[in-house]
């Protein structure tokens, strides 16, 4: 065999070196130093009551470590493990810890399910401190996040509801001819399922041999029993929702953007909903309603229970409706909620066009509604609650709908939208709140989620929006915008 030599006098390539991770410097200004001196700002008082025996790494250590993998896109226990291996600012994070591996790690995110959100709760307190932010004014969205379920495992609220009807008729049918065979009088088959399963006599099986009536009613019995309790256990799985999966039972068939079929296929989901202040997330939440407009409120309520002082609610047209716009009024909040009909609004065809509801007057001392023309239109009658009045309009010879609260909140939102600062928030919530969105899905890609259940799912969500604010005040950090809260309107 040919002896390979070196022919470069200047450099050994098997030269054993020893290597010694302190000769590499990280400068005041790394990420991984910054991550640091804002962690040291928290109360890590409720981890170490999670932890409180002797651990293989420090749990502030292994919180510290998870985030920084989080905002340098490391997902995966397996690969923070890698990183752990190869990355010195990982082991700088470490210090002397010994290197977890894959399972030590998800056990940790496992048992830090329940404090997450204090944490995630005063690493953006710190931030608002670090920066002098106020917090007057939210934007709130919301998008769908495919689950990590199978497609075809879907159960339907109303399927099951026929095949419970169906079997109460067979079941009742059973009864019926149960008593009339027997000469007695059952109500319940269960009952009758007592009684069979009581009586001493043969069960046959195999092809050949006759089955006693005793048999048949038995099986039968049984039969439906197990359907029963299947459709129950379906029922409460359901909980008020009108869809479920059965690989992931808190998720909800939700129709989704991405329809590559083009079908409109629905998926197994959540709604996500966010909320951003000055360009951060200051709080989340999912929900298995894929309607936008049902969970502003339940949102709010959430946020009250934080330590912010929301004044401005800016959202899209999707949040749109009485409920909410009350709500609003009621809890003192502005609304800066744009009205579906706003963009529609400002075409001459939609200012002249007088048989539009939004274009009608109405008087409400004598309850008369009017078109701009002033042609009367005839009243027909009110709801059991008299907020809503129909009209009958004998131009169009249709019947009109109308809702005077939500018209009078509405065109105060429309006001506050049009307003300069209303279009100066309604651009910022363009800017932040999507831009947020754009960089969870595209660049930290979260499209699918890697979870099941929901509590692991706001885990998950919770670990992404803390790496989000730490890389968007990295990012403010070298544009200089620490402390800005609005991005400036553009004159033409």
């Amino acid at each position: 065999m040919q002896k390979l030599t070196n022919n470069n006098i200047f450099f050994q390539l098997n030269q054993p070196k020893l290597f010694n991770f302190l000769q590499y410097e990280i400068s005041d200004n790394d990420p991984v130093r910054k991550l640091s001196s804002i962690l040291e700002g928290l109360d890590f008082s409720s981890l170490m009551q999670v932890f409180s025996y002797k651990t293989k790494v420090h749990p502030i250590r292994m919180f510290s470590i998870i985030v920084y993998a989080y905002s340098r896109n490391l997902t995966s226990t397996r690969d923070i493990e890698m990183a752990c291996h190869e990355n010195i600012k990982f082991r700088f994070l470490l210090q002397d810890s010994k290197i977890p591996d894959h399972s030590t790690i998800s056990r940790f995110l496992v048992k830090t399910e329940d404090i997450l959100p204090d944490l995630f709760e005063q690493f953006v307190e710190k931030i608002f401190e670090m920066e002098n932010i106020s917090t007057e004014t939210i934007y709130i969205d919301g998008t769908k996040i495919e689950a990590y379920a199978n497609k075809y495992t879907f159960v339907w609220k109303k399927s099951i509801e026929k095949y419970r009807t169906r079997l109460d008729e067979k079941i009742l049918e059973l009864i019926s001819n149960f008593n009339d065979d027997f000469n007695l009088q059952y109500d319940n088959f269960l009952e009758i399922y007592s009684y069979l399963s009581n009586l001493n006599f043969q069960i046959v099986k195999g092809r050949g041999k006759r089955k006693s009536k005793e048999q048949k009613y038995l099986e039968l019995c049984a039969e439906y029993l197990e359907k029963y309790q299947k459709y129950s256990n379906h029922f409460k799985n359901l909980n008020g929702r009108n869809s479920y999966s059965k690989t992931d039972i808190d998720a909800t068939f939700m129709r989704m953007k991405d329809d590559h079929m083009r079908n409109g296929q629905l998926k197994p989901g959540y709604n996500l909903q966010i909320g951003v202040i000055s360009e951060y997330i200051s709080s989340y939440e999912i929900f298995s309603n894929p309607s936008d407009s049902k969970t502003l409120i339940p949102f709010l309520e959430k946020i009250s229970s934080q330590n912010l002082e929301i004044k401005n609610i800016v959202a899209d047209a999707g949040y749109e409706s009485i409920s909410n716009y009350e709500y609003l009024e009621k809890m003192d909040y502005t609304s800066y909620i744009k009205p579906i009909y706003f963009e529609k609004s400002k075409i001459r065809k939609f200012k002249n066009d007088l048989n539009r509801v939004e274009n009608l007057i109405y008087n409400h001392s004598e309850n008369k509604l009017f078109r701009k023309d002033g042609l009367e239109l005839e009243f027909l009658y009110s709801n059991k609650n008299n907020t809503v009045q129909y009209f009958w309009n004998p131009e169009t010879n249709k019947k009109i709908k109308y809702n005077a609260r939500f018209r009078i909140l509405s065109n105060k939102s429309k006001e506050n939208v049009s307003s300069n600062y209303g279009k100066q928030l309604r651009m910022n919530r363009s800017i932040q709140v999507e831009g947020a969105f754009a960089v969870l899905k595209e660049d930290m890609k979260l499209r699918k989620l890697k979870v099941r259940s929901k509590k692991s799912v706001l885990r998950e969500i919770c670990l992404f929006c803390i790496a989000y604010n730490f890389n968007r005040y990295l990012s403010r950090n070298i544009n200089n915008r620490l402390g800005t809260t609005l991005h400036s309107l553009k004159v033409a």
